[in-house]
């Protein structure tokens, strides 16, 4: 049997005289606590929560969610409720699946959750965080915790014990899936994750249901834990990004607005005080591009770290700032002077545009690069960063170009 630790949270019981009594409760030692202040999800055969609005956003592999369902059959989706009792991959959804498999509340156990924000609730989840991924500096700020508490299967046989906690601080998320006892049984079941295009996905390994409550990732019994906000792997030449960002709308072939620069940028002799960031992988100065075709000679001025047919309606981040830090402006500084040498430099400006895991629009994979326009008002600089990019079949170009000039890096037609 599952180690079992006692934990202090009660549930009121009416005794004959009306009054309330205290049970203490028997969970796995790996559990945050649950039940008390928790909201109980209706009994009811393939049910859900209604939509639950999050007090904070929580990052899911490029996409920032502002709501989550918690389905009865043992997963949490996050734009409607979902009544599938049969697991299947490559669902096309973005989905968390501590144990999808056919659940039957209307039998007994209780299906809750609630989003604590609590400081020992923090700290407990804050710690593990640190615990398991010692190199990502994190503090969390919300823990949504939703848990599956002696809930039968359908055909009977055995109850399953199971809790998912979605930690975020608003830019890094990760989960901590946590499992109790699990009984055997011969239904149809899976445990993991996926994303709509199924880029990021991931299947826990265990060949029964029971072997659950004994597995990990991270070297703690019935506990598996992943960071899923999409910036798994950064490079190292990247700058920073993510917080503090501006984020670009979610629109096949869209911009930004026009982006007004708090210091000029010279480019091949023609001074711009705005600049366009566009989905299909390329900066503009005087106008936002659909173009998704990327072709030569395009009659504007223009940089394409990668012009290609993006998608983020299908997931990734595109994001932008303007950075005079010091840090960021010694980081860029530092670069310039290495690559050139023979030309005295300090920046005094880093305009930083990044792609994170944006799927091509045909499918197949994502790509991550950044680039970084660097200026002291007088001398400019572009970095390009590229991260993993997949392969495509697709026309793409990666170049600078001025209206009667260009620089092409490489090409693919």
């Amino acid at each position: 049997m599952f180690n079992h630790c006692l934990l202090r949270t009660y549930v009121p019981l009416e005794d004959l005289n009306n009054s309330l009594t205290l049970q203490l409760l028997l969970v796995p030692a790996n559990f945050l606590p649950f039940g008390n202040g928790d909201v109980v999800n209706p009994i009811s055969d393939d049910g859900s929560s209604e939509a639950i609005y999050l007090q904070q956003p929580f990052k899911y592999f490029g996409r920032t969610y502002n709501q989550i369902y918690v389905n009865n059959n043992g997963h949490l989706t996050f734009t409607q409720p979902l009544s599938a009792y049969v697991p299947y991959l490559n669902a096309g959804i973005d989905i968390i699946a501590p144990l999808w498999t056919d659940l039957f509340n209307v039998n007994g156990g209780t299906i809750s959750y609630r989003e604590d924000t609590s400081s020992a609730v923090l700290a407990q989840v804050t710690q593990a965080v640190n615990q398991y991924f010692p190199n990502v500096p994190f503090t969390a700020t919300s823990a949504f915790v939703a848990t599956w508490d002696s809930v039968p299967y359908i055909t009977g046989g055995g109850v399953v014990t199971f809790q998912v906690v979605l930690v975020s601080n608003g830019e890094r998320s990760f989960i901590l899936i946590n499992y109790g006892d699990i009984a055997e049984t011969g239904q149809s079941w899976l445990a993991g994750y996926d994303t709509v295009d199924s880029v990021n996905s991931f299947t826990i390994p265990a060949a029964s249901a029971p072997e659950l409550s004994y597995s990990s990732n991270i070297n703690v019994n019935g506990r598996w834990s992943f960071r899923v906000d999409g910036s798994l792997n950064l490079p190292a030449n990247f700058l920073p990004f993510g917080n503090g960002d501006v984020v670009n709308p979610i629109s096949d072939d869209g911009s930004s607005e026009a982006i007004y620069l708090q210091q000029p940028f010279k480019y091949f002799g023609r001074t711009y005080n705005q600049i366009y960031v566009n989905n299909n992988g390329h900066l503009t100065f005087t106008q936002p591009l659909s173009a998704y075709v990327p072709y030569l000679n395009a009659g504007i001025d223009i940089i394409a770290p990668l012009w290609t047919d993006l998608f983020n309606v299908n997931g990734g981040t595109i994001s932008y700032r303007e950075d005079t830090s010091s840090a960021v402006l010694a980081q860029v500084t530092q670069a310039v002077n290495q690559y050139f040498p023979n030309v005295p430099f300090t920046a005094t400006s880093a305009f930083v545009a990044t792609w994170d895991s944006v799927p091509y629009i045909t499918g197949g994979g994502v790509v991550t690069f950044q680039v970084v326009l660097v200026s002291n008002g007088e001398r400019s600089f572009i970095l390009i960063n590229y991260g993993d990019i997949a392969e495509t079949g697709q026309s793409w170009l990666v170049s600078g170009v001025k209206i009667h000039t260009q620089f092409t890096i490489s090409r693919n037609e």
